[in-house]
């Protein structure tokens, strides 16, 4: 049965109620499911690509003057990974509550 949703207030509780259930703020959880649903998009507009289109997408950048240091790609790279494993962490603890 579908139930329309009036009281944002419920929602509130709700959000907060499983946030506190999975150890997280309602913000993160919410940030969690914000980043699921990026991720599914990416996954959908993602194109598969052969090795010799690879190889000439790689041509092309080296010819371009690069927009990021090396140090900074790294930095994001790492922060982008530590930010990987906090969401797949949550994922398993809502996985474990039946909420995922």
């Amino acid at each position: 049965m579908a139930v329309s949703v009036k009281n944002s207030e419920g929602v509130k509780l709700l959000i907060e109620e499983v946030a506190k259930a999975v150890g997280v703020s309602p913000k993160e959880l919410i940030e969690y499911y914000e980043w699921k649903a990026n991720l599914a998009k990416i996954k959908k507009s993602s194109k598969k690509m052969t090795k010799e289109q690879a190889r000439e997408v790689i041509k092309k950048w080296k010819k371009e003057k690069p927009r990021v240091s090396e140090r900074e790609t790294i930095k994001l790279y790492y922060e982008a990974e530590e930010e990987i494993k906090k969401w797949e962490k949550l994922e398993r603890k809502l996985k474990k509550l039946g909420l995922e």
